[in-house]
């Protein structure tokens, strides 16, 4: 191929483009940052609208988020501590598991499952306990039920699951939604996985 030097002047921004790296869930950052909840929200790059407006309205839940992230990825790097990929986590680089996540892999489609999942079940727990403004008991766990032994009165607050997936659904899907290429496809499916 033979590209004169003033066309390569013409190709290099498309090059650099194709090889710069798209930061890759960028919520996975909440672990880091503390202070209030304007700072949290308007210092986690890469958010999209939909995630800024969500983390705006809801600083509990993103508190309770916060401290999600930091479990699943305990929790990762636990399932994983006797591969060579051990879930490891870099604090410099903003895809937070480095470059493991610019490839289609069964660690990236994992870690797209997990952290589904921990947001899921941050949000139900942060819910249970009274610590969330938005959510309450699950109200269809309430009153007298039966099952095989007989029947039994429900008694302190049950899990709000639905609540937990249907945030969690809302925030961590807003940025793939907003792409419709394979890629994005992808992490919708393992967002969704995570979330069963």
């Amino acid at each position: 191929m033979n590209v004169p030097l003033g066309g390569i002047w013409l190709w290099l921004p498309l090059l650099l483009t194709w090889l710069t790296p798209e930061v890759s869930s960028s919520w996975w950052y909440m672990r880091a940052t503390g202070g209030s909840s304007r700072v949290m929200c308007d210092n986690v790059p890469g958010l999209v609208s939909r995630q800024r407006q969500l983390c705006h309205r809801h600083p509990d839940v993103m508190r309770a988020i916060g401290l999600g992230v930091a479990e699943w990825t305990a929790e990762c790097q636990h399932q994983f501590r006797q591969h060579r990929w051990n879930c490891n986590t870099l604090d410099r680089d903003h895809s937070l598991f480095g470059r493991v996540l610019l490839r289609s892999s069964r660690e990236s489609a994992f870690v797209y499952a997990i952290s589904s999942a921990g947001v899921v079940f941050a949000i139900t727990r942060a819910c249970s306990q009274g610590e969330l403004k938005s959510c309450s008991c699950d109200p269809k766990k309430k009153g007298s039920a039966k099952d095989s032994k007989g029947t039994f009165d429900w008694g302190g607050c049950s899990d709000n699951i639905d609540y937990g997936i249907k945030f969690a659904r809302a925030f961590v899907d807003a940025k793939e939604r907003k792409g419709k290429d394979a890629r994005a496809l992808m992490n919708l499916h393992n967002n969704r996985a995570g979330r069963k």
